[in-house]
């Protein structure tokens, strides 16, 4: 039983925005992030998160899966929430956390991911998720 991993990266820069992630560190277009060939269930997702709290707020960080790539729909994850009493207080962040999924996958079709502030706005968001598929 092997597994292989996908991974995309961005920032959120408006709360309750959709924002997909496409980048990966210093590839800007890594292309389409695909289902491996043989796939047969995405087995977890790996995700973490930095924000620059900015203002005194607290949100939370939610991570969506679209696309062809999932027959049952869209999947949405909590990344995990931060927050601040004072403006410029911190930097929030979550150290990565993996969240076993076991969920049917189409091979060779796509999955996007999207990173979301919701609740209030925090500031800047990254937000990184690595998808594990078992194969």
């Amino acid at each position: 039983m092997s597994k292989i991993y996908r991974s995309r990266e961005g920032t959120i820069s408006a709360v309750d925005t959709k924002t997909q992630l496409t980048t990966l560190g210093s590839e800007s277009a890594p292309g389409p992030l695909l289902v491996p060939a043989g796939a047969k269930s995405l087995l977890a997702v790996i995700m973490a998160f930095a924000t620059s709290q900015a203002v005194a707020a607290d949100g939370s960080v939610i991570l969506r899966l679209e696309g062809p790539g999932l027959p049952e729909g869209p999947e949405v994850l909590t990344v995990g929430s931060q927050g601040v009493s004072v403006a410029t207080g911190g930097h929030g962040s979550r150290t990565a956390q993996r969240v076993e999924l076991n969920i049917p996958v189409v091979p060779a079709n796509e999955i996007l991911l999207f990173g979301e502030n919701v609740g209030e706005d925090v500031g800047d968001v990254t937000v990184g998720a690595t998808l594990e598929f078992l194969m």
